[in-house]
């Protein structure tokens, strides 16, 4: 038997020999997992560059006039922010190469241009030159889209904003909107609006918007329609943005990001009515009072025999929008049509401004013989009209149960605050409409402006229009708390900016534009 310590002695040899045998093995394996992990390093960070730059050429998109100066902008800011986020050198890379960024159009959505973006990088490793691998290559590939977008601007050129110069701020402000889209590809329109919808400002979305709107932004401006606009008038936003509406249907591009924005300085206070329809449970009917002076076609009053069911006169001639939006298939129909209003004191109220034209444009006594619709004073309609019919000319609900209006008889009052109510309800169906517009849904943005003379737009309305829950995020202190959306949660939800003054108005465009361009991404 060998003594104690010699056996020891024996086992400590053993254990050295198979600790470095051991060591051989492991020395390797902890150099590849090294290697490995910075390998991983490298890679994420290429793939975080190449992501990036794939993204910021998408936002590029919208610079430059033609399609081929996009492209090359959108490569020129790929590649710089590429070069920015992974120069030559990083990490101990070498031969960093980025390839041709491509843009190309969707094979499937045609309104879709991808943006596709690959680089590669050679890593020289720590540890793995020990079995003769002395450098590998990293690469990545990103990959983003940018849909083209259809956006009808829906302004407010009502009397108050003159004031403060708010009239030439919102001028500025749009122009610096239409100058962050893609000429050519990008379809802007524009609705204006006081009383009624000005027909000699409407223009239909078209990829040629900045020659014929104007714009403005760091590769130049151009004048157009927009410098044109002068403010006059009352607030009619529900009219104005079924029109807009109207506008993207005719448009028809189911693949595109379609969107309203809408803009505003006070309270909508404006109707437009037709006052022979039917009205629920009831066959067709007329709101006139028998005791009004207006004439059916025959001549006849309604306490002289006159028959407006039969003969009903039209103050206000059939549109076809197609005169204003090629290739629409929506009318409005010739009829006892008019405009009825307040003011936001409710101290005032007006009436029959035709539904659509510059706000001038007033029904005449040939248009409407023997009313006082064609006649001066501020409550002359009410000598016409004895109420008002549940939805408006654009079928926009007057009593939807957002605010409340006063009835008689089942029907709508004509008083001043029933018309101011009715106005709110008409304004969020409108928008409510354009959000659930079956195959075509639009997102509606929206600026409300203050600084300017009256109510400033009511911000828990404007909240709804945009579909926007959030409370202010843009004025320290904020000026309106969250709201909730209820069912209206699951419809597209834009965003609404209150501007506090007319000097922020560009600022607040800019922001909208911003959020439009990262939606269509």
């Amino acid at each position: 038997m060998q003594p104690a310590t010699t056996r020891l002695g024996k086992r400590r040899g053993m254990s050295l020999l198979v600790g470095s045998a051991m060591l051989m093995i492991l020395i390797p394996l902890i150099g590849l997992a090294i290697d490995s992990g910075y390998l991983y390093v490298v890679k994420a960070k290429l793939q975080a560059s190449v992501d990036g730059a794939s993204l910021s050429a998408a936002r590029a998109l919208n610079l430059g006039q033609t399609t081929d100066a996009q492209r090359t902008a959108a490569q020129q800011n790929a590649s710089m922010w590429f070069h920015a986020n992974f120069p030559d050198g990083t990490m101990g890379s070498t031969s960093v190469t980025l390839a041709t960024p491509s843009i190309t159009d969707d094979p499937v959505n045609p309104k879709i241009r991808n943006v596709g973006v690959s680089a590669t990088a050679t890593v020289s490793p720590f540890f793995m030159g020990m079995i003769g691998v002395t450098s590998t290559t990293v690469a990545a590939m990103g990959n983003a889209a940018r849909r083209d977008v259809v956006v009808v601007l829906v302004l407010d050129q009502s009397g108050s904003m003159n004031s403060n110069n708010g009239c030439g701020n919102m001028r500025m402000a749009a122009k610096l909107f239409t100058g962050q889209f893609a000429a050519g590809r990008d379809q802007v329109g524009l609705v204006t609006f006081s009383d009624t919808v000005n027909t000699t400002t409407i223009q239909a979305p078209g990829t040629n918007f900045q020659t014929v709107l104007g714009y403005s932004n760091a590769s130049g401006s151009a004048t157009g329609i927009i410098d044109n606009i002068t403010c006059v008038g009352g607030t009619s936003p529900a009219q104005a943005m079924s029109v807009a509406y109207k506008a993207i249907l005719a448009k028809n591009l189911v693949g595109a990001l379609n969107v309203i924005m809408v803009m505003t300085d006070g309270l909508p206070n404006f109707l437009t009515l037709n006052f022979r329809q039917p009205f629920p449970g009831t066959p067709t009917t007329v709101a006139l009072k028998t005791t009004s002076p207006c004439k059916d076609t025959l001549n006849h009053t309604m306490s002289g025999g006159g028959d407006f069911i039969n003969h009903a006169p039209n103050w206000t001639p059939g549109v076809n929008f197609s005169t204003y939006f090629p290739g629409s298939t929506a009318s409005l129909p010739a009829g006892m049509i008019a405009t009825v209003g307040t003011n936001d004191t409710l101290s005032g109220s007006w009436g029959g401004m035709k539904y659509l034209g510059a706000s001038t444009v007033t029904i005449s006594s040939t248009d409407a013989p023997g009313c006082s619709f064609s006649t001066s004073g501020s409550t002359n309609f009410r000598n016409d009209i004895s109420w008002l019919p549940d939805t408006d000319t654009y079928g926009n609900g007057l009593d939807t149960g957002y605010k409340s209006v006063s009835r008689s008889s089942g029907h709508i009052t004509t008083a001043n605050s029933s018309i101011q109510n009715a106005s709110f309800n008409a304004t969020d169906e409108a928008a409510n409409t354009a959000r659930t517009g079956g195959a075509i849904p639009a997102y509606v943005f929206a600026v409300g402006l203050g600084g300017t003379t009256g109510t400033p737009p009511d911000y828990v309305l404007m909240q709804r229009v945009a579909n926007d829950p959030n409370g202010d995020l843009f004025n320290s202190p904020a000026l309106y708390s969250a709201v909730s959306l209820g069912a209206r949660a699951s419809q597209p939800q834009g965003t609404f900016i209150f501007s506090s003054s007319p000097t922020q108005l560009s600022q607040a465009f800019l922001k909208i534009s911003s959020m439009i361009l990262r939606l269509s991404q």
